[in-house]
């Protein structure tokens, strides 16, 4: 009876060790998958950064171009100003001219 014993504790060794096998191969895949989804969870983040990077970038060049935009508006503005000044020395200039 002994030996049928010792099968029987082998049969459930065997199974045991079956088991300790998948439950191992089992740990090493979770873990694969874990390491996979934390590094593209670090990937998505930078993602997000230089989105949030990018946004801001775009904002700020956005109210640079709205002040060149004002700037070129009074530049012109006191252009018009000195040509029509000067339009009116060369007027004021040849009448003076006239006269003499």
């Amino acid at each position: 009876m002994e030996s049928k014993r010792v099968v029987v504790d082998l049969q459930q060794l065997d199974l045991l060790e079956q088991k300790i096998v998948k439950a191992t191969e089992l740990i090493r895949s979770l873990r694969r998958e874990r390491d996979a989804a934390q590094a593209k969870a670090r990937e998505l983040e930078a993602q997000i950064h230089a989105s949030e990077k990018g946004r801001q970038e775009l904002r700020e060049l956005s109210e640079q171009l709205d002040l060149l935009r004002e700037e070129r508006q009074v530049i012109r503005g006191r252009v018009s100003q000195m040509l029509e000044m000067m339009a009116g020395l060369e007027d004021g200039g040849s009448e003076t001219r006239r006269e003499h």
